[in-house]
């Protein structure tokens, strides 16, 4: 067994400004570095198989966590050595269970973490010992700050960096409904506000749902995925190619739209649609994944830029060869172009 693990790293994006002599607008020069490096992994088989979807780094960006969900063993590897540094198995059930099927992984500055089932949040500490759990839909405090028979929508909602605050949309709950509006919680004070608003209509468009002898079975969605923080909310539509802050302060919703020349500029809208078919739902389901997707403006916290990647279907070889492109955005502090 070959001991060394490849990871590929995309390294920060870096730009440069040189004004010209002349009248003529400044240009930016864009470059873009790829690094492969090799990770000791020390006999052991590391988990790759979600491209570190359920992974953080920590605080001080020296270490690597990463979740291995099919053996629930969390992988802690050291970035200045490039080792595998320890293996810790979690519980997903009993005083410190974390839950089954995990979404998201924060590291936190005192060495603990928040892991998030997108209905439940864990916080353990440093020892792995359970300090609190929050279930979204039972959370006494949410449900004050809510109005009645509402509820965050799961696949809409995010929680801070440092795991003291949690935004989203709210909204009936169920397939196909339009949000009612902004939701901000405090999870150090258990306080929190609710700001209705429209701006957000949008994600129900191409809303495609299975039913199966009369109960949902499955369905695909808009969302806009979500950045909290102490004094603003960044909005990223998966649909739209934009951003969205809203400013706690100044009670303020400013929608930044971006003009791509390399991709439609957001999806084709379509109505919501239920079928009752599982052949209908794939040839749907697939024609809509041929559209354009943005992902979430990723913060670097070296440089405070932020990058985002978008995604479609750019030309298709013979019959069902499906040849995607895939479109890389920079911007600055104040989402400023690069």
């Amino acid at each position: 067994m070959n001991k060394y693990l490849i990871l590929l790293l995309a390294i920060a994006c870096f730009t440069s400004c040189s004004k010209s002599s002349s009248d003529k607008p400044e240009a930016n020069n864009f470059s873009i570095s790829l690094d492969t490096v090799q990770v000791d992994s020390k006999d052991e088989i590391l988990f790759l198989n979600f491209s570190l979807g359920i992974s953080t780094l920590d605080p001080a960006q020296k270490f690597l966590y990463n979740m291995n969900m099919r053996e629930f063993v969390f992988e802690k590897i050291n970035l200045e050595t490039l080792s595998l540094d320890s293996l810790s198995k979690m519980e997903k059930e009993g005083p410190n269970g974390i839950g089954s099927f995990l979404s998201k992984v924060i590291a936190l500055e005192d060495g603990g973490f928040v892991f998030s089932t997108g209905y439940v949040l864990n916080f353990l500490d440093v020892n792995g010992n359970k300090m609190r759990q929050i279930t979204l839909e039972r959370e006494p405090f949410i449900k004050d700050v809510l109005p009645p028979g509402k509820g965050i929508n799961i696949q809409s909602s995010g929680i801070s960096a440092d795991g003291k605050f949690l935004a989203g949309l709210y909204d009936n709950s169920g397939m196909g409904e339009k949000p009612d509006g902004i939701v901000w919680l405090d999870l150090t004070t258990n306080t929190g506000k609710t700001i209705p608003s429209k701006a957000f209509d949008f994600i129900i468009e191409n809303n495609l749902a299975l039913e199966l002898d009369g109960n949902l079975a499955g369905g695909t969605s808009g969302m806009v995925s979500v950045e909290a923080q102490q004094d603003k909310i960044i909005f990223s539509p998966s649909s739209r190619n934009s951003v969205m802050i809203y400013d706690l302060a100044l009670d303020t919703l400013i929608i930044k739209k971006f003009e791509s020349k390399l991709t439609s500029n957001q999806t084709k809208p379509g109505e919501t649609k239920t079928v009752t078919s599982i052949d209908e739902f794939t040839k749907l389901r697939e024609e809509l994944e041929k559209d354009v997707r943005f992902g979430s403006w990723q913060l670097d916290q070296k440089t405070g830029y932020r990058w985002r990647f978008a995604r479609q279907l750019d030309r298709t070889i013979g019959e069902d060869s499906l040849i995607f492109k895939t479109v890389l955005t920079a911007v600055d502090e104040n989402f400023e172009m690069l």
